[in-house]
C-alpha cells in the first residue's frame, strides 16, 4: 500500500482531553485508512486507540488482558466516541487480545450489548464495554488473518 499524503483532524472535548486521527490517503485523495490516539490533559503521552481499514471497514484495536480487561464484568472497553460516529462507517471490530487471540465482530454486538460504565470523567473516555464471553463465537483463527500493517 503506497501512502500519498495523509491528513490529520483533531477534536478537544469540555475535560480538555484530545482525539486525534491521521487520514493516510492514496494517489486520488482517497483514504485508505486512518489511526486514533487519545490524547489526555491529565497525561503527556497519546494513547493509540486504533486504526480503520476505511476500504473494509475494520476498526482494529489491541487490548492486553493484565491492563485492558475490566474484571468486575469481564469486558473490554472501547471508545464510543469513535465506534459510535456514524461517519466512520465501522461495520466491524477486529480485537487482538494478547497479541494471541483475535475476535472480529459486527459492531452492532457493542452497540446491542455493551454497557456504558459510569467513570468520574467521560469526554472522549466514555467507553462502551462488552463482555467476553460475547466474543467466543468470533474468534478467528490467525494464520488465516493478515492486518494491514501502518507506516
Amino acid at each position: 500500500m503506497q501512502v500519498a499524503a495523509t491528513r490529520t483532524m483533531t477534536r478537544k472535548d469540555n475535560f480538555g482531553n484530545h482525539l486525534i486521527m491521521k487520514a493516510y490517503l492514496d494517489d486520488n485523495n482517497n483514504d485508505t485508512h486512518a489511526s486514533f490516539h487519545l490524547k489526555l490533559k491529565s497525561e503527556d503521552r497519546y494513547r493509540l486507540l486504533g486504526y480503520l481499514d476505511v476500504e473494509k471497514n475494520i476498526f482494529f484495536c489491541k487490548r492486553k488482558s493484565s491492563k485492558h480487561l475490566h474484571y468486575k464484568t469481564n469486558s473490554y472497553g472501547f471508545n464510543w466516541e469513535i465506534i459510535g460516529e456514524p461517519q466512520l462507517y465501522i461495520k466491524n471490530i477486529a480485537l487482538r487480545v494478547d497479541d494471541d487471540t483475535l475476535y472480529i465482530f459486527p459492531k452492532k454486538l457493542i452497540k446491542d450489548s455493551g454497557i456504558f460504565l459510569n467513570f468520574k470523567q467521560q469526554g472522549f473516555e466514555l467507553q462502551k464495554f462488552l463482555n467476553v464471553n460475547l466474543l467466543e463465537s468470533y474468534k478467528v483463527h490467525t494464520d488465516d488473518y493478515k492486518e494491514k500493517k501502518l507506516d
